[in-house]
C-alpha cells in the first residue's frame, strides 16, 4: 500500500507531501489542477519514462519519493530480500514493513533513483512498479494492455486448480529440457566420443598385453647387468674358487690349514692357542662353503646373446609405457584401471541414448495430456471471465462491447506434439493467450491497446480489474480520468466499482465524477494558485463539510447552490462518508 508521496520541484509542484489510506482515494479539483502531475509524479518515482520539462522552472532538479508498506513474505518483500535492499522488515509487525523508493531528475535528462536509501537503477524500480501499481486510464505501462501478463491473470483467475496443474506442467517441462539438454550433447559428442572410447581402448590393450608386475623392471635391469657382463662375472668367480680352494699350494684354505696345524701343536705348551686354532677351523668351513658357492656361480653363468636381447627388449616396451602413463609400473597399472573404467562408462553411452529416448517419449505423451487438461480450464475460466466482463460493462454503457480470450499456439518443429502439430511449449503449458477487444457488434476481435479510445480502455481496464481483483495482482489501483466520456447513468456504476476494487485494493483515483468522490475513503482537494508570479499546485485532505462543498462544486460549477449542496449530502451520506 502506498502510504506517502513526498513531491519536490516537479512540473508545477513546488513541494507537496500527501498521505494516502486504504481504500478509495480520490483526487478532484478544477480542471487543470494539477491532479495527474501526482499520478506522474508517483510513476516517475517508479521507474516511468521521464524528461527535464518536468523540472519545476528555476529548480536545479525534480524528486518524487514515495514509501510504501510492504509484507516481508510478499513478492515486493522477496524481491528487496533476492536484491539485498530489504528495509525494516519488522517496523510494522512481524511480517510487515515500509520500503521508500526516489527518484530525482537532473536538468540534463539523466536521474538518479535509490531504494530504502541505497543506490539503484531505473529499471530495478521499474521491476518494483510492476509489482506494485497497475494504471488504468494511460497506454503505457498499463500491465492489463501487455499480452505477456494476460495468462498469468486468466490462470490467477481459474484458481488453484489451474495454478497446480500449471506447476506440474512447468516441471515436467524442466525435466524434458534437462534430458533433451542431454540428448543433444550426446549426439554432438558422438564423434568425440568415438574418438575417445577408440583411443582408451588402445591404451588398455597396450597395456594389458604387456602383462606387467610390479618390481619387474628392477628385475630385469639386475638380470640385463648379469648377462651383458656374463664372461667377466664368471672369470672373476673362478678366480677367486681358485684362489680359495685350487691355487697349487697356495690356496687360501691350504695356507690357513697350515696355520691351524701350527697353532694346534702349540696348544700343547700354552692351552689359549688351542681356542684360537679352534676359531681358524670354523673359518676354514666357511671359506670352503663360498669356494663351493662361486664354483657353482661360475658354472651359471653362461653368455646368451639371444636372452640378453630379449631383457633389453622388455626394458624399452618398459620404458616406453611409462613415458606414456606413469613414472612407475605401479602408476602405469593405475592409469590402466581409470582408462578402464572410463572406457566402460564411454561405451554405455547407446544405451543411455536408448533410455533417454524411451524416457523422452514417455514424459511427452504425459505432458501433452496434462498441457490439454490446462488449456481446457484455461477456457473454461475464460468463458467465466469473459461472461463477468460483459456484465460489468453492461452497466457502464458498453453494452455491445465484448472481452474476448484468444487462445493459440506458437508452431515449433521440434516442440510438442498436440494432437497433429507440433507446437512450442514452457513453463507456462502450450497456450498463448491474449485479452481481445470487439468495440462494436460484426467487428473483428483486436487487440485492447488498439481498440478503445483513453476513457473507454480505463473503463475496460475498471472492469476487468474488477472482475479479477479476486484472482490476485498489484495491490495498488491507478485511475486516471477514469470518467472520461462516462454518461450520468453510468457514472454510478463507475463509482460502485471503483469503491468494489477498494474493498480489495489500494485504489488511487482521479476523477470529475461527484459519484465517485462520494464513495472515497479519503478525498484529496487540489488546487492551483499564482503568487508572485509563480504558479504553485497545493494538495490537502479534505474534512467532512470540506467535502460536501467539493462534491457539491462537482454537481453544479464553480459556485455550488444549495440544492447542489444538498445533493452532495445526499451521495455522501449514500455512500455512507457523511
Amino acid at each position: 500500500m502506498l502510504l506517502e508521496l513526498r513531491i519536490q520541484e516537479f512540473a508545477v509542484i513546488e513541494s507537496a507531501a500527501i498521505e494516502f489510506g486504504p481504500g478509495l482515494n480520490v483526487l478532484t479539483g478544477e480542471t487543470g489542477a494539477g491532479k495527474s502531475i501526482i499520478v506522474d509524479a508517483l510513476t516517475a518515482a517508479l521507474g516511468a519514462r521521464v524528461t527535464s520539462d518536468l523540472i519545476r522552472t528555476g529548480a536545479p532538479a525534480a524528486r518524487a519519493e514515495a514509501r510504501f508498506g510492504v509484507e516481508s513474505r510478499g513478492p515486493v518483500g522477496r524481491w528487496l530480500e533476492e536484491h539485498g535492499l530489504a528495509g525494516d522488515g519488522g517496523r510494522r509487525g512481524d511480517d510487515a514493513g515500509e520500503m521508500v523508493v526516489a527518484r530525482e531528475i537532473a536538468p540534463e535528462g539523466r536521474s538518479r533513483a535509490w531504494i530504502n536509501g541505497r543506490s539503484a537503477t531505473v529499471g530495478m524500480l521499474r521491476e518494483l512498479g510492476d509489482l506494485l501499481v497497475e494504471v488504468a486510464g494511460q497506454h503505457e505501462g498499463q500491465r492489463l494492455l501487455r499480452p505477456q501478463a494476460h495468462l498469468g491473470l486468466l490462470d490467477a483467475f481459474g484458481g488453484d486448480t489451474v495454478e497446480a496443474l500449471r506447476a506440474g506442467v512447468g516441471e515436467l517441462v524442466r525435466m524434458r529440457s534437462d534430458l533433451r539438454a542431454e540428448q543433444k550433447a550426446l549426439v554432438e559428442g558422438e564423434r568425440d566420443r568415438l574418438r575417445q572410447v577408440e583411443m582408451l581402448r588402445h591404451q588398455v590393450q597396450e597395456i594389458a598385453s604387456a602383462r606387467l608386475h610390479p618390481g619387474e623392471e628392477e628385475e630385469l635391469s639386475s638380470r640385463r647387468v648379469r648377462l651383458a657382463n656374463a664372461e667377466r662375472l664368471a672369470g672373476a668367480a673362478a678366480a677367486a674358487y681358485t684362489g680359495l680352494y685350487e691355487a697349487d699350494g697356495q690356496a687360501a684354505v691350504d695356507q690357513i690349514g697350515r696355520a691351524r696345524g701350527a697353532l694346534r701343536e702349540a696348544a700343547g705348551l700354552d692351552p689359549a692357542l688351542g681356542a684360537l686354532a679352534e676359531r681358524i677351523g670354523t673359518t676354514i668351513g666357511e671359506l670352503t662353503d663360498i669356494a663351493h658357492e662361486l664354483a657353482r656361480y661360475s658354472r651359471s653363468i653362461e653368455a646368451d646373446p639371444e636372452e640378453l636381447v630379449r631383457v633389453e627388449e622388455r626394458l624399452d616396451l618398459l620404458r616406453r609405457l611409462r613415458r606414456k602413463y606413469g613414472e612407475t609400473l605401479e602408476a602405469v597399472l593405475a592409469y590402466r584401471d581409470e582408462a578402464a573404467s572410463e572406457l566402460s562408462r564411454l561405451d554405455s553411452g547407446d544405451a543411455r541414448a536408448s533410455e533417454i529416448a524411451a524416457t523422452l517419449d514417455e514424459l511427452e505423451q504425459e505432458l501433452a495430456g496434462r498441457c490439454a487438461s490446462l488449456s481446457q480450464l484455461r477456457r473454461e475460466a475464460a468463458s467465466r471471465l469473459e461472461d463477468g466482463v460483459e456484465q460489468v460493462l453492461r452497466s457502464l454503457e458498453m453494452a455491445s462491447t465484448r472481452l474476448i480470450v484468444g487462445f493459440g499456439y506458437d508452431p515449433d518443429p521440434a516442440g510438442l506434439l498436440l494432437g497433429d502439430r507440433r507446437v512450442a511449449v514452457g513453463p507456462e503449458g502450450a497456450d498463448r493467450v491474449e485479452f481481445l477487444l470487439a468495440a462494436n457488434p460484426g467487428e473483428a476481435p483486436r487487440p485492447l491497446a488498439r481498440t478503445a479510445s483513453g476513457g473507454e480502455l480505463s473503463r475496460i481496464m475498471l472492469a476487468l480489474r474488477h472482475v479479477l481483483a479476486e484472482a490476485g495482482g498489484v495491490p495498488i489501483f491507478i485511475c486516471d480520468e477514469v470518467d472520461a466520456g462516462v454518461g450520468s447513468r453510468a457514472a454510478g456504476s463507475v463509482a460502485g466499482l471503483l469503491a468494489a476494487v477498494g474493498r480489495k485494493r489500494q485504489v488511487l483515483c482521479v476523477t470529475h465524477l461527484p459519484q465517485v468522490a462520494s464513495l472515497a475513503d479519503r478525498h484529496y482537494w487540489v488546487s492551483k494558485e499564482t503568487s508572485g508570479g509563480r504558479t504553485r499546485v497545493r494538495v490537502r485532505t479534505l474534512g467532512p463539510q470540506e467535502r460536501v462543498e467539493e462534491v457539491a462544486r462537482m454537481l453544479g460549477g464553480r459556485r455550488p447552490t444549495q440544492i447542489a449542496r444538498e445533493h452532495a449530502m445526499e451521495l455522501l451520506r449514500r455512500g455512507g462518508r457523511s
